[in-house]
């Protein structure tokens, strides 16, 4: 398997993979590799993983690969976004990212995924899992509305779907539609989830401290403090 530490590339399949620590860098395209015939039109030099977010360098075909325009402008940047913002707020990210190739060594991805295991800064950790298809988004679109053109393509049963079964395909389809649009970006993936309401860690602390100083929880409250107030302080 050709390896550039964090980058390889598998013989067999032609998948190219990134498997390491996040960090950021200072962003190089300098001395990119060669456009191939595995480029369609439309397509750009990629990177699977960011050179500003510790890829590889020089640049080389362990981490370059044809990647859509659209892609790499567009989600995938997103998704760099949200890394970039992470880390800049004391998360630790250990990335595996893949172009899915599943031909031969040089051929053009179909896919790109990816798997972002990510510590933030208060401890907690979870992981985040992206796909990008390697098309424009005028061919997904293209693609979408063929699969919806088909028969039965939202009748199909689905048990236990209560709110599909209550409504017309149509209404269904608009209501997916509405609901997607109003989903966050991407980037917004990455940012830290709210765990200030977890109970039983501030007030536990608070009951030690108290049985400590020697006071009731009768008398704190008689004295003007709260829960909520302790909450704002934390």
């Amino acid at each position: 398997m050709s390896s550039n530490h964090y980058s390889s590339i598998d013989p067999v399949t032609g998948n190219v993979s990134w498997n390491g620590p996040l960090s950021i860098e200072k962003g190089d395209h300098s001395h990119m590799p060669s456009r191939t015939d595995a480029y369609l039109p439309g397509d750009e030099r990629g990177h699977v993983n960011a050179s500003s977010l510790k890829g590889p360098g020089p640049n080389t075909p362990e981490n370059v690969v044809p990647q859509n325009s659209d892609v790499n402008h567009g989600a995938y940047y997103s998704m760099e976004q949200g890394e970039r913002s992470a880390l800049q707020n004391g998360a630790a990210i250990d990335s595996s990212k893949t172009a899915v190739v599943n031909s031969e060594p040089g051929a053009r991805p179909d896919l790109f995924t990816v798997t972002d295991n990510v510590t933030y800064s208060d401890g907690h950790a979870e992981s985040i899992h992206h796909s990008f298809t390697n098309a424009s988004y005028a061919d997904q679109q293209a693609w979408n509305d063929m699969s919806a053109a088909l028969p039965d393509t939202f009748d199909a049963p689905n048990p236990g779907n209560v709110l599909a079964d209550s409504m017309s395909s149509s209404e269904y389809a608009e209501l997916m539609e509405n609901t997607d649009a109003e989903l966050p970006g991407i980037a917004e993936d990455y940012a830290a989830a709210d765990f200030s309401g977890v109970p039983g860690t501030d007030s536990a602390a608070s009951d030690a401290d108290t049985a400590a100083s020697g006071e009731s929880a009768d008398s704190s409250v008689d004295s003007g403090s709260s829960a909520e107030c302790d909450s704002d302080d934390d």
